[in-house]
């Protein structure tokens, strides 16, 4: 008997400590499915620069917004896409001077401590033909355990360092 409730004191405490990281890593996946639908937006606003030669000022091939934020469009996610997802609640495409920046907004949510997690997708024009591109989002430790690894470093606001 003695055994067996030490067993289960061993087991309780393994499943307190392991609990929290299996929770990031189940946001996290998450998360990465996030860089998905970043890519389908990114090939709209790629094509739509080598057919016209300029960034288009919304997100291409995109319904109408469903408002505006800062003077920018801004899409839900069932707008956009058809459906809702439990994760991610907006699409915002921001012009940044020469550039662009499709921020995808979550939810809130207790799962991932109310943190703000939006994946922001730079897209910056380097030459009169060329794009190149990089994820980030804004350095902040609340947000930091639940992103990608390839888009936790560095701001969303920096055009130089790359």
């Amino acid at each position: 008997m003695l055994e067996l409730l030490t067993a289960t004191a061993i087991l309780g405490v393994l499943l307190s400590i392991a609990a929290p990281y299996m929770q990031s890593y189940t946001v996290r996946t998450k998360a990465t499915e996030g860089l998905l639908i970043l890519g389908e937006l990114r090939r709209r606003v790629e094509t739509e620069f080598y057919e016209r030669g300029v960034l288009p000022s919304d997100i291409p091939n995109s319904p109408t917004p469903n408002g505006s934020r800062h003077g920018d469009p801004w899409y839900s996610h069932a707008t956009m896409f058809g459906q809702a997802d439990d994760m991610w609640e907006l699409i915002e495409y921001q012009p940044k001077g020469p550039h662009r920046v499709i921020a995808l907004r979550a939810y809130r949510l207790p799962e991932w401590q109310n943190s703000d997690i939006s994946l922001h997708l730079q897209i910056k024009q380097v030459d009169e033909n060329t794009l190149a591109f990089r994820c980030k989002v804004n350095n902040s430790q609340s947000r930091v355990l639940f992103v990608p690894s390839s888009c936790q470093d560095g701001s969303v606001n920096d055009w130089v360092c790359w």
